[in-house]
């Protein structure tokens, strides 16, 4: 028996939402915190007439909201959810490590286009644009590398304590950076006002 799209797609989902740990619940304060935090940066960019600085703490803002969001709701899962259930459905699954493959590519390809892009509009700006983006880089690196959902990955990142793994680590480690960059920003545009 396969299931439809929609009974996997709702299935997998509810499990997600019913199975966040503390660690999600942590790294979600986390992202939420970062927000904040980045948030403050671009209304201080604001006050002192920094446009492209100021827009750069809101993408990023947007971005930490989704991302923690994401943290709950696990989009990746629907999307992989529905990938395997159009694969069975359609008769190409055995050949889904293929297209997981160019899936992974293109997700890389947007996110060079996305980071060279980010570079060239902090050209010239405060530094703390670009550790910020350090943080931002890390953290995608981080989502590529689950949604390729290449198994031993996904083991070595489950490992260390049950309520904490490393791939939480590294989550929060890419979320502090941001935010210790875009407080740094906010506190030395402060000072020039």
């Amino acid at each position: 028996m396969s299931l439809s799209v929609y009974d996997a797609l709702t299935l997998d989902w509810r499990a997600s939402l019913a199975d966040a740990s503390a660690s999600d619940w942590i790294t979600v304060a986390a992202y939420l915190l970062a927000a904040v935090i980045a948030w403050r940066a671009a209304r201080a960019a604001g006050h002192v007439g920094q446009g492209r600085e100021r827009l750069f703490w809101l993408v990023t803002t947007v971005l930490l909201v989704f991302l923690g969001i994401n943290e709950l709701f696990d989009f990746q899962m629907v999307i992989t959810a529905v990938g395997k259930a159009l694969a069975v459905e359609q008769g190409w699954y055995e050949d889904r490590r293929l297209y997981q493959f160019e899936f992974v590519l293109g997700l890389t390809a947007v996110a060079l286009a996305a980071g060279g892009a980010a570079l060239w509009l902090t050209r010239g700006a405060d530094r703390s644009l670009r550790w910020a983006l350090l943080g931002l880089v890390f953290i995608g690196a981080f989502v590529l590398i689950r949604a390729a959902s290449f198994h031993h990955v996904d083991r070595l990142l489950g490992m260390g304590p049950r309520d904490f793994t490393w791939g939480s680590v590294q989550e929060v480690l890419g979320i502090v950076v941001i935010a210790y960059a875009a407080s740094s920003y906010r506190r030395r545009r402060r000072m020039r006002v």
